[in-house]
C-alpha cells in the first residue's frame, strides 16, 4: 500500500480547493485500488466537497469534520482540508456509511452496513475497519464500537467521533457526495496489510480519589462504596453547582480499571459528561461497569507529549519487526480534550511532537475527535479488545 497526504486553506472555495489538493497528487503513482479519507472543518459544504473529488478521482472518498485537523504537508490547522489517499495492487477497499443513527436502528444500521461491505471486498477477509461516527447524547459511545465489534468477530476497530467548534450539532460523516449529521461511516480493508495500532494516554492519579464503583447501568455511575458519586466528588472538593462544570474535569479525567469475562485488565480513560445534583449520579461519555475501580487522574501537556512518544515509539518498534511488510502511512485520532491543555500560542505542540519522531518514510494526517475508538492487547494474554477511549492519542500504521 502507498499513500500521500495533502492539504489545502482552501475550504471555502472549492473549485480551488480541489484543483490545488489535485495539483499535489499530480506526480502521485495510483494502484489498481484506492481510497481517499478526508479531514475538514466543520463549516465545510461536504456534499459538494465529496462531489467534486468524487468527479476528479473516480474512487470512494470518505471522511468527517474536525475542530482541528493536522497532516505531514501542513502540521496543525484549525481551518482547511486535509486528503488522505491510499492506493494498493494487492489490497481492497470496501467503503459506506450507514442511515441516520436512532436508539432503536443503530444496531441493524450499523450490522447491515458492515455485512453489505464485507461482500464489497472482492473475496478479501477485511483486516481493519477504519470508521467515523457522528456522537448522540442517547447512545453511549462505547455501543458504536460494541456492535461493530460483535459483526465483524473482533476484526480491529480504529476511528473516533467526528467534532466541530464545540457546537455539538455541526458535526457530520461523508462518503462521497452524500453527508449525515447523525452517521457513520466505514471504511472495511483487505488483502496485504498488516495494521499496527497504538493507543496511550498518560496520566497521575490522586490518591485521595480511589473507588470501587457498586452501582451503575453503562455509561451512568450511581455510587462508588457507600457514598453517591456526587457526594464522592464533593468529598474531594468539587464544586458541582459551578457554571462551568464540565470544563473543570477536562483534565482531570478518570482512570477507569476492570477485568473482562476472559479475565483481562482493561484501563480506559473516561470524561464526566454531566450529574444529577438529585439523584447523585453521574453521566461518563463512556460506559463504566460495576466493579471496575475509578480513580481522579490529572494530565499536562508533558503528559499529552509523553504519550505520543510512547504510542508512536511502540509502533515504530512493531513496524521494525514486520521486515517482509513496508510500512507506508498512519492515521491519528487525538481527542480535544488533549488539545485544550494548550493555550492558543502553543497548540502546535502535539503536532510538531508527530513530525519530530514519525519516519519521514510513513505519510500521515489525522483530527481530533470527541472520542476515540481503538483496541487495546492485553499485556498477559494477547487478546484484543476494541474499547471506546476519552482523552487518548490513537494512532495507526499501514
Amino acid at each position: 500500500m502507498q499513500s500521500i497526504a495533502v492539504f489545502t486553506k482552501n475550504m471555502d472555495d472549492l473549485d480551488l480547493g480541489v484543483a490545488e489538493l489535485k495539483e499535489s497528487l499530480k506526480d502521485f503513482k495510483f494502484g489498481r485500488n484506492s481510497l481517499g479519507i478526508v479531514f475538514a472543518h466543520a463549516e465545510t459544504d461536504f456534499e459538494e466537497l465529496g462531489a467534486k473529488l468524487r468527479e476528479e478521482f473516480k474512487f470512494p472518498i470518505m471522511g468527517c469534520s474536525a475542530m482541528s485537523l493536522f497532516s505531514e504537508q501542513q502540521g496543525y490547522a484549525k481551518e482547511g482540508i486535509s486528503f488522505h489517499v491510499f492506493t494498493a495492487d494487492d489490497c481492497s477497499f470496501a467503503a459506506g456509511m450507514t442511515g441516520e443513527l436512532t436508539e432503536d436502528n443503530y444496531k441493524s444500521e450499523i450490522r447491515k452496513t458492515f455485512n453489505a461491505l464485507k461482500n464489497d471486498l472482492g473475496g478479501w477477509r477485511p483486516k481493519v475497519i477504519i470508521t467515523y461516527a457522528v456522537k448522540n447524547n442517547k447512545i453511549p459511545g462505547d455501543e458504536f464500537v460494541n456492535v461493530l465489534d460483535e459483526v465483524s468477530g473482533g476484526i480491529p476497530i480504529f476511528g473516533g467521533f467526528c467534532s466541530d467548534n464545540f457546537v455539538f450539532d455541526e458535526c457530520s460523516v461523508m462518503l462521497n457526495s452524500q453527508m449525515n449529521r447523525k452517521g457513520m461511516v466505514m471504511v472495511l480493508i483487505g488483502g496485504n496489510t498488516k495494521p499496527v495500532i497504538k493507543g496511550e494516554f498518560s496520566v497521575e492519579t490522586v490518591a485521595d480519589f480511589d473507588e470501587t464503583v457498586t452501582e451503575a447501568r453503562g455509561n451512568v455511575v450511581y455510587r462508588l462504596g457507600n457514598k453517591t458519586l456526587v457526594e464522592s466528588l464533593q468529598a474531594a472538593g468539587f464544586d458541582l453547582e459551578a457554571k462551568d462544570l464540565l470544563m473543570q474535569f477536562v483534565g482531570s479525567p478518570f482512570l477507569v480499571t476492570y477485568t473482562t469475562p476472559e479475565g483481562d485488565e482493561i484501563q480506559v480513560i473516561r470524561n464526566l459528561d454531566g450529574i444529577d445534583l438529585e439523584t447523585g449520579a453521574g453521566i461518563f461519555l463512556g460506559s463504566v461497569p460495576e466493579g471496575a475501580n475509578i480513580q481522579l487522574a490529572m494530565f499536562s501537556r508533558k503528559d499529552v507529549a509523553r504519550s505520543v512518544a510512547k504510542a508512536i515509539q511502540s509502533a515504530i518498534v512493531d513496524v521494525a519487526n514486520e521486515h517482509k511488510h513496508e510500512y507506508t502511512t498512519a492515521i491519528i485520532t487525538s481527542c480535544v480534550s488533549r488539545l485544550m491543555t494548550f493555550s492558543n500560542s502553543d497548540m502546535m505542540d502535539e503536532t510538531k511532537g508527530y513530525s519530530a519522531v514519525i519516519p519521514h518514510s510513513i505519510r500521515f494526517s489525522g483530527m481530533y475527535s470527541y472520542g476515540e475508538f481503538c483496541p487495546i492487547i492485553s499485556k498477559s494474554t494477547g487478546n484484543l479488545h476494541n474499547c471506546f477511549h476519552n482523552a487518548t492519542f490513537s494512532f495507526i500504521v499501514l
